[in-house]
């Protein structure tokens, strides 16, 4: 139990330090996909689709982010956790709050 919530508040203390620029890119992309899809007029898979797109930026974010600050691990490597754990919850957890804010402007656009 320890392990599990010292992993759940490293991967909420590295989300914050990335956040700036996630939040970023899911801005955009969710800004030309509901532009393009309001003016087109197709929504059919557009949540699957804009959730492949934003799976598909995570490889340039960790690299952008890893060539910005290339000393950010330390704190994490102490924790004994591993880049990879740390990327893969950082996904995660970056996958369902864009499925939330998907969600929510569908909703206001109903």
């Amino acid at each position: 139990m320890n392990l599990l919530l010292t992993q759940v508040r490293a991967t909420l203390l590295f989300y914050r330090s990335v956040a700036p620029f996630m939040l970023g890119v899911s801005g955009l992309l969710l800004g030309a996909a509901m532009v393009s899809a309001m003016q087109e007029g197709f929504t059919r898979n557009l949540v699957f689709r804009l959730l492949l797109l934003k799976l598909a930026t995570a490889p340039v974010v960790w690299y952008l982010s890893e060539q910005l600050r290339p000393g950010q691990y330390w704190f994490y490597f102490n924790l004994h956790i591993s880049r990879r754990q740390l990327w893969a919850s950082m996904v995660g957890l970056d996958a369902a709050l864009f499925l939330g804010g998907v969600g929510l402007v569908l909703a206001v656009m109903s």
